[in-house]
């Protein structure tokens, strides 16, 4: 299997492989401008502008995962917005079937994947077709460092080689995100939000415990409660609770 090659693509998902991109969400956006449909999977062997959430860079080192699926979608943004954890569980799965079946992978609010209270992973959503009318796709951008992590990052990082060892290949884990995003994805739209809410708690770093969340202008510490219907953390302090749909999550 090469770089470029993806073996057992589920139905109604197709592939476009590339060796360097500004990064992925950007060429899944100018897919969808040229008017695609489907649901696309973009793939590329090095982003030059990779993004994460709040518009911090992602280091884009080559041999690491940078990916994201075009979904199409027929439904309100508040609906979408559930496929934040979709993804997570998703990339969640991916990640722990290439570690040791005695590693604990945990899903951090809203959308990282931690090993060993590390961060391995993240996801960044986006839109098309905003404005007065619901969102035509979603834009799932999935970064997995897979050989190599930052050093300097803004929350503590590892990365499959040094979990796993040498034994773990790229396109192998690729393979195991496309299956396991299909699978999530199937049930989202056949059950809806809850069940994915519920999965996602059990798979929750830090729920029931005493964390600090940074938002844009002020500083939170309380305890990590509950995963609300909307995918807000519900956050305990001061006697009263709080739901908090953005912000940055770091334990006490």
């Amino acid at each position: 299997m090469t770089p470029r090659e993806l073996s057992d693509l589920p139905a109604g998902y197709s592939l476009r492989a590339f060796g360097v991109v500004d990064s992925t969400n950007a060429q899944c956006r100018r897919i969808a401008a040229a008017g695609t449909t489907g649901n696309v999977w973009v793939q590329a062997d090095e982003q030059t502008a990779g993004r994460g959430r709040r518009g911090r860079e992602w280091t884009s080192k080559p041999g690491n995962l940078f990916a994201s699926l075009l979904y199409g979608v027929n439904c309100d943004l508040p609906t979408a917005a559930g496929l934040s954890f979709v993804a997570a569980l998703a990339v969640r799965d991916a990640v722990a079937d290439s570690l040791p079946t005695d590693a604990r992978v945990m899903c951090k609010w809203p959308n990282d994947i931690l090993v060993g209270d590390k961060k391995i992973a993240g996801i960044l959503l986006e839109t098309t077709g905003q404005g007065a009318c619901p969102p035509s796709h979603v834009i799932i951008g999935i970064g997995i460092n897979v050989i190599d992590h930052p050093e300097q990052a803004h929350y503590p990082a590892t990365d499959l080689k040094k979990e796993a060892g040498n034994n773990v290949e790229t396109q192998q884990v690729m393979t195991r995100l496309v299956a396991s995003m299909a699978r999530w994805i199937l049930r989202w739209q056949q059950a809806g939000f809850q069940p994915i809410r519920e999965a996602w708690k059990h798979n929750a770093h830090g729920l029931g415990q005493d964390v600090i969340v940074r938002l844009s202008e002020e500083e939170l510490r309380g305890r990590f409660m509950d995963l609300d219907e909307t995918g807000a953390l519900v956050l305990e302090f001061d006697g009263k609770r709080r739901h908090i749909t953005a912000g940055d999550v770091f334990f006490a």
